[in-house]
């Protein structure tokens, strides 16, 4: 660190983001039953909240241990993805480094269980309640998200300070690792530059890994929202890739078979094809109808400001990366698909044109038999 006494914090907020695959697209009315709420209606295609509860939380580095109040929420994004939020409420001293180590060394403890524990727990009992007494394959990685909102702390700087004495530190968190190595200048330059905050007291320093936050309270609701919406988005895609590669490994296989047989049209492999494609044209719509509009900040809102923030998590999070691959692929299979559909009915229509010349050379020869 850039200065012999570390940051503490007295009050704060920890929020760390699960987000996880629910098994697909969700029925909407029975949503609504767990909501009780017509804002389905109006947020349908947005992260809703769906439950909360309260908790223990104690953050445990090293010999340092705190005990915290936790608010528990499920916020469900209807086309496939859901986020555990569990907002920590920091009352009591603690270091910025021993939170860090914490979140890295898996030592918070909610209700009892290591977090990653209580995540999984929690997970498994929200995907029970959307996809009640079915067998569903859910997508095995989950993706996690901190944000840090600092209030009461020594010692006592504005944002330009913060930046300035302990740019080194709040890098860490922003980049999401607690290891030694040393920081290159034009990384936690890079960090620092990220600020989405409104006014210019404020700070709001976003990274793929986390977001560190010195007021912004009076629109930090709506950053949070868009930011999940944002990470939502991510996941989703991610998801969509994953499917779609598995939708690729069966059209090999069918044009593998396809190079095998000189009569391809009567094989199965047109139809695995087919079917192959028609899976992935089922994600082309859903992001055609769905998401492609989440995708576009003038339709999230009609502030600026905002169209603006949610443009720079999208790209600060790579989303649009990864909307493009998936579009490539499956454009990609779109056209392989139209040739070996050309393919196959060139084989037919040679197939017909010999079966009638075959039956012209029977008439012409059965009557000389």
């Amino acid at each position: 660190m850039d200065t012999s006494e570390d940051l503490t914090l007295f009050n704060g907020k920890l929020t760390i983001l699960i987000v996880f695959g629910h098994g697909g697209e969700v029925d909407k009315s029975q949503l609504k039953k767990f909501i009780g709420s017509d804002i389905i209606t109006e947020r349908w295609n947005k992260p809703i909240e769906m439950e909360q509860s309260e908790g223990v939380a104690v953050i445990v580095s090293g010999s340092e241990k705190i005990t915290c109040t936790a608010n528990i929420y499920t916020d469900v994004f209807v086309a496939g993805v859901s986020i555990l939020r569990t907002e920590i409420e920091i009352r009591e001293k603690i270091l910025l480094n021993d939170i860090l180590v914490a979140l890295h060394s898996n030592t918070i403890i909610v209700d009892g269980l290591d977090f990653q524990s209580f995540a999984n727990k929690k997970i498994s009992e929200i995907r029970e309640k959307l996809n009640p007494g079915k067998k569903v394959s859910y997508y095995p990685l989950t993706k996690r998200y901190a944000l840090l909102k600092i209030k009461e702390f020594t010692p006592k700087l504005d944002h330009k300070g913060l930046k300035e004495q302990y740019g080194e530190i709040i890098t860490r968190f922003l980049s999401g690792e607690t290891s030694i190595r040393p920081l290159h200048s034009k990384e936690i330059t890079e960090k620092l530059a990220n600020d989405l905050s409104y006014y210019d007291e404020d700070m709001f320093l976003a990274s793929p890994e986390g977001v560190f936050i010195l007021g912004c309270d009076d629109y930090l609701k709506d950053l949070r929202e868009l930011l999940e919406l944002a990470i939502s988005l991510l996941l989703l895609f991610q998801i969509y890739d994953r499917k779609i590669d598995s939708e690729i490994t069966n059209a090999f296989e069918a044009i593998k078979n396809m190079h095998l047989s000189k009569l391809y049209f009567l094989t199965l492999a047109p139809r695995k094809l087919e079917k192959a494609l028609l899976n992935v044209s089922e994600i082309g719509l859903v992001i055609l109808d769905d998401i492609e509009d989440l995708m576009n900040p003038h339709k999230i809102t009609q502030d600026w400001y905002y169209q603006s923030a949610y443009l720079k998590m999208l790209n600060t999070l790579k989303v649009m990366d990864f909307e493009k691959v998936v579009e490539h692929k499956i454009s990609s299979l779109q056209e392989l698909y139209a040739t070996a559909r050309q393919i196959s009915t060139e084989q037919l229509t040679l197939a017909l044109e010999i079966a009638i010349v075959v039956l012209i050379l029977w008439e012409v020869v059965r009557p000389l038999i």
